[in-house]
């Protein structure tokens, strides 16, 4: 993936369900094949939103999951969610 394909998704379909800030890391990811049973290694990104439980919270996460699924042939896409206390 490029980063410019990247930035591209990031405007189109995360930026729009979360307006108010994220972060975006890169890192290096690490998974088995579903198929194969290979681990393979690739480029990923942990995308940290920080936000107020809301109606739709998780119907937003679930569509950039799988947009992302979709447009980066990916197997799948991981999801923590947790509470906590912030402040900006």
């Amino acid at each position: 993936m490029s980063d410019a394909h990247w930035q591209d998704f990031l405007a189109r379909v995360v930026t729009p369900r979360f307006p108010d800030g994220l972060t975006v890391s890169e890192g290096m990811g690490q998974w088995r094949d579903r198929v194969t049973s290979r681990i393979t290694h690739e480029p990923s990104r942990l995308v940290w939103i920080v936000t107020p439980d809301r109606p739709g919270l998780r119907q937003d996460i679930d569509a950039i999951r799988a947009a992302y699924r979709s447009e980066f042939a990916q197997q799948s896409v991981g999801v923590l969610a947790g509470s906590g206390c912030a402040a900006f």
